[in-house]
């Protein structure tokens, strides 16, 4: 008997090394498992795959299976919600300074996308100068898409709010190029009754 057990003992010596020889780098979680950050490629994984170890949840073979994350666990940053911010007026003046007392420098057109590189509250500095933020109005970025009017006349606006002038009006039926949305509003294009291009806010109630 003491024979037998020291066999068992010894062949248990010799096996251990041998796996931990075959663990690639990295500390397990709770679970048993990690993401791979080291040598992915040569123990068949992904990098950044998450996978279990021997004495985990599962295991196989070669010492590894790939599993989904426990759940909580190393899930991948959701994007940060991306805006943008235009010119909300046919043209908008853009001052030397931050005040409306001092030179033109020049005019910007609707759509213009501004990128203020200041924090002053009244105004957003831009390459070219500055620009009141009055002017100003902001959407959020989706994918572009296409969505048709749904009514006689699909009205369009300078911002997303139809107590503003409208810019004009688009058929039923026609396909507005959505690029971003803002609350119960569409931004995009589309062709307005007379040909001509039409870019503005339409509500969502009319155009899908």
């Amino acid at each position: 008997m003491k024979t037998i057990c020291s066999v068992f003992l010894l062949l248990s010596m010799l096996v251990l090394p041998f796996n931990i020889l075959e663990a690639h780098p990295g500390r397990t979680d709770a679970n048993g498992g990690h993401v791979c950050r080291t040598n992915c490629e040569k123990w068949g994984l992904q990098y950044g795959e998450y996978h279990y170890h021997n004495g985990g949840k599962s295991s196989s073979s070669n010492g590894s299976n790939a599993k989904t994350p426990p759940q909580g666990k190393n899930e991948p940053a959701q994007p940060a919600v991306q805006k943008k911010a235009i010119v909300v007026v046919s043209q908008a003046n853009v001052y030397k300074l931050p005040d409306e007392n001092t030179d033109i420098v020049t005019t910007l057109w609707y759509g213009y996308e501004i990128n203020d590189k200041g924090t002053n509250p009244d105004f957003a500095s831009i390459e070219q100068g500055f620009v009141s933020k009055k002017l100003i109005t902001q959407y959020t970025v989706l994918s572009p898409k296409t969505v048709s009017i749904h009514v006689d006349q699909g009205y369009f606006f300078p911002i997303p709010s139809a107590d503003s002038q409208s810019r004009g009006y688009a058929a039923k039926d026609a396909i507005v190029h959505v690029a971003g949305e803002s609350g119960d509003w569409y931004y995009g294009s589309t062709t307005d009754v007379n040909g001509k291009v039409l870019v503005g806010f339409v509500s969502k109630k009319v155009a899908f």
